[in-house]
């Protein structure tokens, strides 16, 4: 086989055939690369285009419109011409505020709608009606929540009150005031009158005074205490 067939029949290891030069039928070597070392995006080895800019669109740390990584340009200001401290050029922020904290249309500490450089009035609250601390006029968050964690119905997030029952009357184990699940029966398993859901007492007994083997405290069933008059 001579040099030309060696070139010309070369396979890569995408089974694409490559002319003498080293190149394929699309004009890229089996690196991906053309004869001017760009790949099939656009960017050269080290990662830049025909402008120089890199993938993610930055020539010298900037991109197209003069902004860097942080989105600001060569003076250190963003896109809508503040800098990394949040003032423009002429000093203020967004809210037209100066480091001092003096807005540059009232020439005061608050601006035309009675608010200062951190977002409060006179009264100390915002424009949604919560203070530093986040709590309104009336003392309770965005949640509902006063400091203390209740509701204006005395209920916390958990839905408990301050002597910890719900709307219904139970505390988190699912017991009244007095001890009873809602339906009617105290921790051991036991109702008001003293008997569990089998309808036996603390003893054993039902009722009627027997056993689960149907035997009285006399060790008497039924049939026979009847006969004994007990």
């Amino acid at each position: 086989m001579g040099l030309f067939d060696k070139f010309t029949k070369t396979l890569d290891k995408f089974s694409k055939t490559f002319d003498k030069f080293g190149y394929d039928e699309d004009g890229y070597d089996e690196d991906g690369y053309d004869k001017k070392g760009y790949n099939r995006n656009g960017f050269n080895k080290k990662g830049y285009d025909k402008k120089g800019y890199d993938k993610k669109g930055y020539k010298d740390g900037y991109d197209e419109n003069g902004y860097n990584y942080k989105g600001y340009d060569e003076d250190g200001y963003n896109k809508n011409g503040f800098n990394n401290k949040g003032y423009n050029k002429d000093g203020y922020d967004n809210r037209g505020f100066s480091f001092d904290g003096i807005h540059m249309d009232t020439k005061i500490n608050f601006d035309k709608d009675g608010y200062n450089k951190k977002g409060y009035n006179k009264d100390g609250f915002n424009k949604d009606g919560f203070n530093k601390n986040g709590y309104n006029k009336d003392g309770y968050n965005k949640n509902g929540f006063n400091k203390d964690g209740y509701d204006l119905d005395g209920y916390n997030k958990n839905g408990f009150n301050k002597d910890g029952f719900n709307k219904d009357g139970y505390d988190e184990n699912g017991y009244d005031s007095n001890g009873y699940d809602e339906n009617g029966y105290d921790s051991n398993g036991y109702n008001k009158d003293g008997y569990d859901r089998l309808g036996y007492n603390h003893l054993g007994y039902n009722k009627e005074g027997y056993n689960k083997d149907g035997f009285n405290k006399f060790n008497k069933n039924k049939i026979e205490s009847n006969r004994m008059g007990k």
